[in-house]
This record gives C-alpha cells, sequence and structure tokens, in this order.
C-alpha cells in the first residue's frame, strides 16, 4: 500500500449496538414459571453460568446469538424477553432474529461496513426482499425499522454530536 492509498482511505464507524430492551425481570419471570433455575437455562441453553446470573440480575445484556439461545430455551419468543421498541430499528431486528452484523451481511449479500450503514439508515435498503427473509419481517416493518434507524442516527439541530 502506498503512501497516497493510506491517506484515502475511508472510516466506517463502529458502534457496538447493544440490547436496550432486555429485561431481567421477565427473564426471570419466564424462568421461574418454567420451574428452572439459573443453571438449568445454563446447561439447556449453552451458555455459561456466570453470563446466565449476569442476565438475570441486569449485570449484562445478551448477544443476538446467546437471546436465541435462551429464548429457544425457555420456549418463549425472543420478544418475550425483549420487547421491541415501537417503532423498533434494523438492529432491534437483527438482535430478534438472532444474527450478528457478519452474519447479516453474508445473508443479505453486503459488506459488513455497508450492512452497517443500512442498519444505521445511513444507506438505502436497496434489495428489501433479501434484508426481509434475512430478518423473517415483512417489507412494511422493514421499511419502518429502517425509518426509525435513520431517525435515530440523524444529527440533532445543532449539527453531528
Amino acid at each position: 500500500m502506498t503512501a497516497e492509498s493510506r491517506s484515502i482511505r475511508h472510516h466506517v464507524p463502529v458502534t457496538r449496538q447493544t440490547l436496550t430492551t432486555w429485561n431481567p425481570d421477565r427473564f426471570k419471570r419466564a424462568y421461574r414459571s418454567k420451574g428452572l433455575t439459573l443453571e438449568q437455562i445454563s446447561i439447556v441453553s449453552g451458555i455459561p453460568y456466570s453470563a446466565v446470573r449476569s442476565y438475570s440480575a441486569g449485570g449484562a445484556k445478551p448477544s443476538p446469538e446467546r437471546l436465541k439461545c435462551l429464548s429457544s430455551a425457555l420456549g418463549v419468543a425472543s420478544t418475550e424477553l425483549a420487547p421491541l421498541r415501537n417503532p423498533c430499528t434494523l438492529h432491534e431486528l437483527r438482535w430478534h432474529a438472532g444474527v450478528t452484523v457478519p452474519q447479516l451481511a453474508k445473508r443479505v449479500g453486503y459488506s459488513v461496513s455497508h450492512t452497517r450503514l443500512v442498519l444505521s439508515g445511513v444507506s438505502p435498503i436497496t434489495e428489501p426482499a433479501r434484508w426481509t427473509k434475512a430478518l423473517a419481517v415483512d417489507e412494511a416493518q422493514l421499511r419502518r425499522a429502517w425509518t426509525a434507524a435513520r431517525a435515530e442516527s440523524a444529527p440533532g439541530p445543532d449539527g453531528p454530536q
């Protein structure tokens, strides 16, 4: 790589998205209503006990894969443990689909950086059929989620933060 090509690099900022709607109380109600302990949830879900305990205490929030594992182990929808906001964003739909950004990028046939731009509402969705299939939603929900993501990423009246 030449000095000139290094100076032309484009940077796509990466922000770690967290599952803002994770609800430890809903999680506790779900496993207690099934008569399960945290140890049993750990075994059934394949998630380390320390992580399950932390999710239950509200000290941590599960990753997309772990949210899917927990909801599967409990036999409930992921939205039972982490309700979708209204309107929800594309990142929230991604979490509930149980996929990471790289996994989603592979499913929709985009680069990871371009997928992040779409998830943030910066770039438009040009192939909605791929996205609806990858996220298991209909096109109307996909468009609402993209619009919500765009609104969240839009600079305020004083410019970018």
